[in-house]
């Protein structure tokens, strides 16, 4: 089965780099530089030797961007010395120059998708060229799409945020696919209008399962009570779980997850075994700070529940199919013409690469050289991408 995978892998990045190849020779005609297909890689003999020397500044980045400069040079080197052990072995596209990424994504790509966190922005601070790339891509007449596991906002809040920390006011909430939304969407084709949903997480996301004619039953406190993390054996006992009875559970992040919202969840699907539970994502982590602290995510609490109710979710985020069918619903795609741009391998990369999307990975965010290293040729969970930029602001 693995090695079917890796051979399927290795026809989708060799179909993409000849779709690639020709694309930069139709957009250059004649004055198209002579390429050399050498040890399964790409190479065009015009191409300067740093990946990053061609098209990036130090002088327009912080650190984070400079870093994804520096590690993309580092995957280079990587990837070019396992060439000379193996030449048969699998390896992504390095894109030496704006030139071969404007090229594939002009004549091959009709939807651009783009993960945010790590990928448009770290912390508060825009990717240099972001705006200046979206702009682009949107006056060649690309549709653009965001799509975020983050289920701490809606799609009104990602777009109000993203519109402030790119600067382009006119981005639409049509564009804007979070996780939210997605288990809004789910659990609206699953369950009729009222039906009763227990959500664990944030405000944004009870706002929207609530906009979609659901019936939220979480009680939220008036008084200090919400503070109360513990529940004991005795209080248990007592409970009257007024929460009850539930048709659904979502769990998205919550960073006041406690052991009574625990308990209480657990039990309210012991007493319903048919109620759906739907977890927003799956991811283990996120990144926090210019020195790449991990903050728990979604994943963690998801899987406590699971494990203490013997019960699987439904992942509604990235990189599960469902997500992809919802989006190619809602927005007539044709995901053979879709690039999807990501930070993380086993959700963004996996993602694309699963619902037969082109991917890109930028080193802006999540993933390092060290990380692809240690993976070699990939994995099932965490497969490796079409294509590697330091970041978005060099794509067009």
């Amino acid at each position: 089965h693995r090695s079917h995978q890796r051979r399927r892998r290795r026809i989708m990045v060799y179909l993409n780099r000849i779709r690639s190849i020709a694309a930069l020779m139709v957009l250059n005609g004649p004055k198209c530089s002579s390429f050399v297909v050498a040890n399964n890689n790409v190479r065009s003999s015009s191409s300067p030797r740093s990946v990053t020397s061609s098209f990036y500044s130090t002088s327009e980045a912080t650190s984070y961007w400079n870093e994804a400069a520096m590690e993309t040079d580092k995957v280079k080197e990587l990837y070019d010395n396992l060439m000379k052990d193996d030449a048969k072995v699998f390896v992504p596209t390095i894109w030496k120059s704006r030139a071969e990424a404007s090229a594939f994504v002009t004549e091959q790509i009709d939807t651009v998708l783009f993960d945010c966190d790590g990928v448009l922005y770290r912390t508060q601070e825009a990717c240099p060229g972001a705006k200046e790339a979206l702009l682009r891509l949107e006056s060649m007449g690309k549709k653009i799409l965001f799509v975020t596991n983050n289920a701490g906002v809606n799609r009104q809040g990602l777009r109000k945020k993203l519109s402030k920390v790119l600067d382009i006011p006119s981005l639409t909430e049509e564009q804007m696919v979070s996780s939210s939304y997605s288990s809004a969407k789910y659990l609206s084709e699953q369950l009729k209008p009222g039906s009763r949903i227990f959500v664990i997480g944030s405000a944004e996301l009870r706002a929207e399962v609530e906009s979609v004619g659901f019936t939220i039953t979480n009680i939220i406190p008036d008084d200090d009570s919400s503070s109360i993390a513990s529940m004991d054996r005795e209080e248990l006992e007592a409970y009257e779980f007024s929460e009850g009875p539930i048709d659904a559970i979502v769990v998205g992040h919550d960073t006041e997850f406690t052991f009574r919202k625990l308990s209480i969840a657990n039990n309210l699907l012991r007493q319903n075994p048919d109620a759906l539970l739907v977890a927003t994502n799956h991811d283990s982590f996120d990144i926090v700070g210019s020195d790449n602290r991990h903050i728990p995510g979604n994943g963690c609490v998801v899987k406590a529940l699971e494990y203490c109710s013997g019960r699987e979710s439904i992942n509604v985020g990235k990189p599960s199919k469902m997500l992809s069918d919802l989006i190619a619903k809602d927005h007539d795609l044709d995901p053979t013409r879709c690039l999807f741009i990501g930070d993380r391998l086993d959700t963004d990369i996996r993602f694309g690469n699963e619902n037969g999307m082109a991917s890109l990975l930028v080193m802006s965010g999540v993933t390092t050289a060290e990380k692809l290293r240690q993976l070699g040729e990939g994995t099932t969970e965490e497969p490796l991408p079409h294509y590697v930029l330091p970041h978005v602001g060099m794509l067009i």
